[in-house]
């Protein structure tokens, strides 16, 4: 009885299905990876000074996202 009490059954419909073994969606690594790229550009048109590489990070970010969307 106790588990008839707790268990709430909901149709999954509209969900979408998560991807299997562990994969990403599809180009999230190539869109790490043009981030990445235009973060070090960045990171050498600072005059590569250490320490600034989270701002480097979400500046390239945001122009590529700004970009692809």
């Amino acid at each position: 009885m106790k588990n008839r009490l707790f268990k709430k059954e909901r149709p999954n419909e509209g969900v979408p299905e998560a991807p299997q073994g562990g994969q990403e969606a599809p180009g999230v690594d190539d869109l790490q990876a043009c981030i990445a790229q235009r973060a070090y550009e960045l990171y050498e048109q600072g005059g590569c000074c250490h320490g600034h590489d989270l701002d480097h990070w979400l500046n390239a970010e945001q122009e590529i996202l700004k970009v692809k969307l």
